[in-house]
């Protein structure tokens, strides 16, 4: 990147900076100002603090369905070349020297791409990134699967449909994950300052050193441990269920029941690793699982090829594979029409 193009960058990062409040002293007398030594520089500013405003509307209006990112944004603005250039060096911004905005020709495609990144976002299912309130939120959208490392360094593994939330500023001491809906596998960073834990509605999974699946809808909370152990509390009261390595822990929503139990589900992690494990299980039920994490729907044609019970092991990140090895283990036609997969008697 040219100096032209870091300064314009470090403005940005101002701009936005001063919009979250987290701006320093020294920071803010810099902006304030190159606000004050062009016309187009406040406007610049102006619009940008109008693009938040707008954006906190329709939050408000949307609640979490339309969360646009500034975080992508700033990366964008950094990756791509600059529609508008900054004089003067690093050095010469904490001089008295005025840090002049040139106004690009092509000053509009700086709009075009904020349009841009929030169409491809849209177009790609992944997701929205947005600050409100010093929060971070992540939608995943469409999105097969999504990868998201918190600031601790917590690897997180998000499926489709899936929100979350976490605090930008104040999560190193204050480890708290928000799973406002979906499924994630969780590899929590070891910290012996700061436990991490999920909100989940009425219930709270507590981390003791571990990795485990998480996930919550309308009607139920689950919490599966792969490794370690986890504190499953209900907030507010004492009821709570520790959960180790294999165990189960159920909040039924309506009824408010907790229980732990052993894991029967041999295949909770295939939406992540695309791995299965059939022992006798009837067709049908194998082609609902398939559907599920592959997002692809699959037809069976006759009732005696659904009770059919396949017993295999399944690795494939491809359907078409997966399908292809049920086809010749039991022994039926495999084809494809309409954009669905249809298995039938020979």
């Amino acid at each position: 990147m040219n100096n032209n193009e870091a300064n314009e960058s470090f403005i940005f990062s101002l701009i936005i900076e001063d919009l979250e409040e987290t701006i320093s002293a020294e920071n803010k007398i810099i902006l304030d100002q190159w606000r004050k030594d062009a016309v187009e520089n406040e406007t610049l500013y102006q619009e940008f603090h109008g693009l938040q405003t707008n954006l906190d509307k329709l939050v408000e209006r949307h609640e979490v369905d339309a969360h646009q990112s500034w975080t992508i944004l700033d990366q964008k603005l950094n990756q791509q070349a600059s529609p508008v250039v900054i004089e003067n060096t690093t050095e010469n911004r904490i001089k008295d020297q005025p840090l002049k905005l040139i106004k690009n020709k092509t000053l509009p495609y700086f709009w075009m791409k904020i349009a841009a990144t929030l169409l491809i976002l849209s177009t790609l299912g992944y997701g929205y990134f947005f600050w409100k309130n010093k929060d971070v939120v992540i939608n995943t959208g469409t999105a097969v699967l999504s990868n998201v490392v918190l600031p601790d360094g917590t690897d997180l593994k998000l499926n489709a449909g899936t929100i979350i939330s976490y605090s930008k500023n104040n999560f190193l001491a204050d480890r708290k994950l928000v799973l406002v809906t979906g499924e994630a596998f969780v590899q929590v960073a070891a910290n012996s300052d700061s436990q991490f834990r999920v909100e989940m509605g009425a219930m709270e999974a507590k981390d003791i050193g571990t990795r485990f699946n998480i996930s919550r809808n309308d009607a139920q909370s689950t919490v599966i441990v792969e490794e370690g152990e986890v504190e499953f509390r209900e907030s507010g009261t004492a009821r709570k269920v520790n959960l180790t390595a294999g165990k189960l822990g159920v909040y039924d929503v309506t009824h408010k029941t907790l229980v732990a139990l052993d894991n029967p589900d041999l295949n909770y992690k295939a939406w992540l690793d695309k791995r299965f494990v059939f022992t006798e299980v009837p067709l049908q039920e194998v082609v609902q699982k398939l559907e599920k994490v592959y997002q692809t729907k699959i037809e069976i044609e006759g009732q005696s090829l659904k009770d059919r019970k396949l017993t295999a092991k399944l690795q494939y990140q491809d359907l078409d594979n997966a399908l292809e090895v049920i086809s010749a283990s039991l022994d039926c036609k495999l084809s494809k029409a309409g954009g669905k997969f249809v298995l039938s008697v020979k």
